[in-house]
This record gives structure tokens, sequence and C-alpha cells, in this order.
């Protein structure tokens, strides 16, 4: 890789981090596209965000570092009531 391409390397923790202090409207797109190729279905971490801005910011800051740990699974990193609800859509309950 250039150095040019290493400067405008993206990494999807990276748009993460940028939205924590951001509206819940921003968080919701972002992770809607961060999300897709992982295993996480993204409306179910995007249904545990709520009003609150401090609970926001921690469940990005756990996302954002499972991101950087593996940007196709993230299941392990997540809380784990987002792991549950993950386990139930996946069984079809």
């Amino acid at each position: 890789m250039s150095e040019r391409q290493q400067e405008y390397a993206f990494h999807p923790a990276d748009l993460v981090e940028y939205v924590k202090d951001k509206p819940i409207g921003a968080a919701r797109a972002a992770l809607t596209m961060v999300l897709e190729e992982t295993d996480v279905y993204p409306d179910v971490v995007i249904g545990e965000l709520s009003e609150n801005m401090e609970f926001n910011q921690h469940l990005l800051k756990q996302l954002s570092e499972a991101l950087r740990n593996n940007p196709k699974k993230i299941i392990s990193g997540m809380p784990n009531r987002i792991k549950g609800v993950q386990f139930e859509r996946e069984l079809g309950i």
C-alpha cells in the first residue's frame, strides 16, 4: 500500500467512535452501515440505543472495541443483552 492509501484507510470502528457524542439519528445511520457485514443484525444494536447519551456512549465504546478486534465477528464483544436478542432472532423467537 502506498503512503497515500494508508492515510485514508477506513476502519468501521472510526465511524462508531465519531458518532458517540452525536445525536441518536447519526448513531443509527452509522450503525446501519458499519454492521451490514458483521455477525450482528444492525437493528438489534440500534434497538438498544436510548435517549440516554451516556448509555449510548458506553454501548458504542463496546462496539468500537469489538470492531477493532474483528470487524466481521463482533458478537463476542457485545453486552449480554445484545447477545440474547441476537440469539433469539437467529432462532426465530
